[in-house]
């Protein structure tokens, strides 16, 4: 095995800081995986590495480098913890699940220690185990906004003395940060919720949403921006911007979009019921696809063709970062928040990829949005007018995306899909070019990690539970239904 003296490290290291600096993706990764390969002592900075192949997709990468900083460290706990954070990152969860459970319960401390084991657990669908955990991190740090979110979306709270004990841990729990306590105040619009108190669930839940609100204002002019930017330059219905159609296979992925809490997880859930279909969750690959073309429209494509650039390049890159996931073969479920506006950077460089849009009733959506914590922050939910600024630049990008793809993109009603759940899933198979089979007939029976806030609705079996949510907070919901032009 070669080792790299110091003396080797500057030169190297700038060439490092060159590549990055111009962007250049392919040779960022070569030179990483040059100082990989040559065991470059560079002791902590390899944290910093791993962090940067994390965020570029490069998780082969990404992995190597964090076990090369933990070995630096001395293979300490807390520098083991440090690989739980990047396999959690990567949605790799039964691993981190099982690498945690080997470290000291105080790493990286008792309580947060707790609340990564409940909440790997609850995502890999294991919610007793979960349940015990979040206690036990609550036991450390009482109010914890957090770890009370998690254990809410766990338990029915109508009757459970631990409804109890969060509205007792009310007092310690007004005293943490903004980002906590609002975490808090969803956990208590669900108790709420769950007790029938319509006018405290809904008090909660904004209290909660305007904590946030003030942390992450919301951009209507941007969220238009932004929408305008993806429909540019596809209007006359051209695709193939280059004249040369796509030369690899591309049927990997297959794309679910619509609108969060519009029913994409139980799409994805039915789909990866399938003996061929993994689950992918939200992927954000086609970010680093739009970076490398310069953008999502037709422009920048157009673009990046004239200045020598491939579609075969681009879908390429995907597939690869695919890979890098879920290893080389399977059809992935890729339910990335936002496809909507990468739909055309999809029909483009992935041309045999299918695309389902979900939609849902416009008041049941609204209120699912306005009542969720979105770990990802999703910034138009947490003011009723502005989620229907959004949903109306949403209800756009569907109808120009289905009047140039057609056929290709299969529009799900959330409703006719739980009313008639054979009828759409036969419809589902069809459009995604899958063999019959049993299983997606029953897709709670399937076990699978599922990361959103519906991973408990899709364990159990297809229901019209979700349907008519709304109707109790109708009144509150005045703010949306004056503002949505479709409502």
């Amino acid at each position: 095995m070669t080792v790299t003296t110091p003396t080797a490290l500057p030169a190297i290291l700038e060439h490092l800081k060159a590549a990055l600096d111009r962007r250049d993706r392919a040779e960022t990764t070569h030179v990483v995986t040059r100082m990989l390969d040559q065991n470059m002592r560079l002791g902590s900075h390899w944290k910093a590495i791993s962090q940067l192949m994390q965020v570029s997709g490069e998780l082969t990468l990404a992995l190597r480098a964090i076990d090369a900083f933990i070995a630096a460290a001395g293979n300490t706990p807390m520098a083991r913890y440090s690989k739980v954070v990047l396999l959690t990152q990567a949605h790799r969860l039964q691993e981190a699940h099982d690498l945690l459970a080997q470290l000291p319960r105080d790493v990286p401390d008792p309580g947060g220690h707790a609340y990564v084991l409940g909440n790997t657990a609850m995502t890999l669908g294991r919610v007793d185990e979960a349940r015990a955990h979040l206690l036990e991190a609550l036991r450390h740090r009482p109010g914890w906004g957090p770890a009370w979110l998690s254990l809410a979306s766990a338990v029915n709270l109508a009757d459970s003395p631990i409804g109890d004990q969060l509205l007792a841990e009310a007092g310690v729990a007004e005293r943490q940060g903004a980002g906590d306590l609002a975490r808090y105040c969803y956990a208590l619009g669900k108790l709420h919720a769950d007790r029938g108190d319509h006018a405290g669930a809904f008090a909660a839940f904004a209290r909660g949403a305007a904590l946030l609100k003030a942390a992450s204002p919301y951009s209507r002019q941007a969220d238009a921006a932004n929408a305008a930017a993806a429909m540019e330059g596809f209007a006359d219905g051209r695709l193939d911007r280059s004249g040369t159609p796509v030369a690899i296979d591309t049927s990997r992925p297959i794309f679910v979009t619509g609108l969060p809490r519009s029913g994409t997880t139980l799409v994805e859930q039915i789909l990866a019921s399938h003996s061929a279909v993994q689950d992918g969750g939200e992927l954000n690959i086609l970010q680093h696809v739009a970076v490398a073309a310069g953008g999502n429209s037709g422009s920048a494509i157009g673009r990046y063709l004239a200045n020598g650039g491939t579609l075969d390049s681009l879908g390429s890159l995907y597939l690869h970062l695919l890979s890098e996931r879920f290893g080389p073969s399977g059809r992935i479920v890729d339910k990335t928040i936002d496809a909507s506006r990468f739909v055309g950077l999809i029909a483009t460089v992935l041309p045999d990829a299918p695309l389902v849009w979900m939609r849902r009733d416009p008041l049941d959506n609204a209120w699912s949005c306005f009542r969720t914590f979105f770990i990802h922050g999703v910034g138009w939910s947490f003011d009723l007018a502005d989620i229907a600024h959004h949903f109306a630049l949403e209800d756009q990008l569907m109808h120009f995306w289905k009047s140039l793809l057609g056929d290709r993109l299969l529009v799900v009603p959330y409703g006719a899909l739980v009313e008639a759940p054979a009828e759409w899933t036969a419809r589902l198979l069809e459009h995604c070019g899958l063999d019959e089979e049993q299983g997606v007939y029953a897709p709670h029976l399937t076990q699978r990690r599922v990361a959103t806030a519906s991973a408990l609705q899709v364990r159990r079996p297809i229901n019209r539970d979700g349907l008519g949510v709304a109707e109790p907070y109708r009144s509150f919901l005045q703010p949306f239904t004056a503002a949505y032009p479709f409502a």
